[in-house]
């Protein structure tokens, strides 16, 4: 660090150049920069409908969601509907016997579902199905799905090495099993003898890519559309501590004690994991989220998204090719009121308290019906 201090520009220009190159990979993904004419990369506001378009498309859209183009008309039907909702709420309360109750606190108690009843007849089905099933160690099912995917063709060299070794696949999945255990290349190495160089082949980029053929497998298979079509996606962050040093690992005191990284998955609702992405903890995910429903490299487009916040989100916005339908998820909205909230606890003694935020008409006319 001498040279550096000294003023030398090129003693440690190789660091130098990292550190932008990772900069500049951080802010593709975020957004903060972009590349004109890229499908992933290209600038937000180039996914959105300009005032223009969307006037053009208002009335189809209103069409197929089954609401009036006109706020003065569209509003008074959403606040009668939110008016019987209180109503039946506020029974339920009154009765203090029913699905969701208050507290000494006067804070709304909503107990778990009760699970559904399980006849006996599928149950001695299920027992039935699993004896057929043998136990299969996680090696052989490995080998079985690169048998039929060829999965493990994805992991290519870093530095472009064509040659493949007959003991690759096998030091791949032992690899693999070594990362999904929590016991490392370098454990791994240590018990079974592996050599160092496999870790050329497992990367980032490379895990995706086999990710991207096992879930393309996946959505082949006739079972598979019994869970669905494959075009609704779901995505949520979790929070996870760290230790040592990272780059992306923060302070945030309502997760962690130190320091934690989050991880936003993708879900289909055929249950395939098509995405994850570790992000900072303090960042607004929004962005993450869209980043890796338009860089979506399966067979199988994302037409509907739920989120816990979807307000985060203004899928409605987006342009035809990248447009999604918002699912929120039940139970995720914040409680809003019509009219003073004086107003509203007098009408609903019990479940006029709960609503802490007074509904902004003109904000959602703005964002529903102007774009």
């Amino acid at each position: 660090m001498g040279e550096a201090a000294e003023g030398d520009a090129t003693a440690y220009r190789h660091y130098w150049e990292l550190c932008t190159l990772l900069a500049l990979r951080d802010g593709l993904r975020s957004g903060d920069v972009f590349v004109p004419g890229s499908r992933r990369y290209d600038n937000p506001t180039a996914y959105l409908f300009t005032p223009a378009q969307w006037g053009e498309h208002r009335l189809e859209f209103c069409y197929l969601v089954g609401k009036s183009p006109e706020a003065s008309e569209a509003l008074p039907l959403v606040m009668d509907e939110l008016g019987e909702a209180l109503a039946d709420l506020e029974e339920t309360l009154k009765r203090g016997d029913g699905p969701v109750r208050l507290n000494d606190d006067g804070e709304l108690v909503i107990p778990p579902l009760t699970a559904e009843d399980i006849p006996t007849e599928a149950e001695e089905l299920h027992g039935e199905l699993e004896r057929m099933l043998p136990n299969v160690p996680i090696a052989s099912l490995l080998v079985e799905m690169d048998r039929h995917t060829g999965f493990l063709d994805c992991f290519t060299h870093a530095g472009g090495k064509q040659a493949r070794s007959p003991q690759l696949k096998r030091n791949l999945i032992a690899c693999l099993i070594g990362l999904s255990m929590n016991l490392g290349l370098h454990g791994m190495a240590s018990s079974c003898g592996i050599p160092y160089d496999v870790q050329w082949y497992i990367r980032e980029e490379s895990l995706r890519e086999a990710n991207i053929c096992l879930v393309n497998y996946y959505q082949q298979l006739p079972m598979t559309a019994m869970f669905g079509s494959g075009t609704l996606s779901s995505s949520d962050g979790q929070q996870f501590p760290t230790r040592g040093k990272s780059i992306t690992a923060r302070h945030l005191n309502k997760y962690f004690i130190s320091q934690g990284i989050s991880t936003s998955t993708h879900v289909s609702d055929q249950h395939s994991t098509f995405g994850t992405k570790v992000i900072v903890a303090t960042h607004r995910e929004a962005h993450y989220v869209l980043d890796e429903i338009l860089g979506n490299a399966t067979d199988r487009a994302r037409h509907g998204h739920a989120r816990r916040h979807p307000g985060q989100l203004r899928p409605v916005r987006l342009r035809r090719q990248a447009a999604l339908a918002p699912h929120p998820r039940p139970g995720q909205d914040h409680p809003v009121s019509n009219g003073p909230k004086a107003d509203c606890e007098e009408r609903f003694p019990k479940a006029g308290p709960l609503l802490t935020k007074k509904a902004n008409h003109s904000r959602q006319v703005r964002l529903s019906f102007l774009g």
